[in-house]
């Protein structure tokens, strides 16, 4: 049985390199345990204006959105910002439609839905949730033999 490297989405990593945040103190982006709410501010603003004068800000945005990113700030978003235009998106690519909370765009699909299953970090309806299991089930069942 071979080990199958998870597959994700092929990025351009070559906007790292032009970032601003470039050998920045980490911390700066990232909260520390038991920062207080004033200092968490303080720092995200810092961090911020680091993205604001950054020449690569869109591609760590995309970045940060394409993935579930939920620590730290990104693109100049920290992490509730990120979770806003996340659901900004969902909404635009489900027509514009305000969704009800029980309701959301099938990653597998793109059709609006109710969700019952998360894989890959992205919501999925019950039907491509079971179209991914048999597809799981028959490709194991495969190597088996």
């Amino acid at each position: 049985m071979t080990a199958r490297a998870r597959t994700s989405p092929a990025f351009d990593w070559t906007w790292q390199q032009q970032a601003a945040c470039r050998g920045t103190e980490l911390m700066l982006f990232f909260r520390t345990e038991g920062e207080r709410a004033g200092a968490r501010d303080a720092r995200e603003r810092r961090a911020q204006q680091v993205c604001g004068r950054c020449p690569v800000r869109e591609p760590c945005l995309a970045y940060a959105l394409s993935r579930p990113e939920k620590y730290g700030t990104w693109g100049g978003l920290n992490e509730d910002e990120r979770a806003s235009e996340r659901r900004r998106r969902s909404r635009q690519s489900a027509g514009g439609v305000e969704l009800p909370p029980s309701k959301r765009l099938c990653c597998a699909c793109n059709e609006v839905k109710a969700v019952t299953d998360f894989y890959g970090h992205k919501a999925a309806c019950k039907a491509c949730v079971r179209a991914r299991q048999r597809q799981l089930r028959r490709r194991k069942k495969a190597q088996a033999s």
